[in-house]
């Protein structure tokens, strides 16, 4: 199944190949005021369609994670994890 995805002003696109079979929330600060729903996939999974040219990174802390979003309205579709480097954390909501 191939699942499509974006940010609100459409400018961010992305497609993930699977279905959500788990989603995990977190209660850290950066997730909670995202209201971030946490779906890890393979990157293997995740192909960006739209986008990377508006795509603003934010870093923090270990600087490990990569919190990708849209620069028009900022919403946050999608990440690389601190805890998954290798996959990509898509944004279940």
């Amino acid at each position: 199944m191939k699942i499509d995805g974006g940010c609100h002003c459409g400018k961010v696109r992305f497609e993930v190949d699977g279905s959500v079979d788990e989603v995990v929330e977190c209660n850290c600060s950066i997730c909670t005021r995202k209201g971030y729903l946490h779906w890890i996939v393979p990157r293997s999974r995740f192909r960006l369609v739209a986008g990377e040219s508006v795509l603003t990174t934010y870093r923090f802390g270990s600087g490990v994670a990569q919190h990708h979003f849209c620069s028009h309205c900022g919403v946050a579709s999608f990440y690389v994890p601190r805890s998954h480097p290798d996959g990509i954390d898509v944004n279940a909501r």
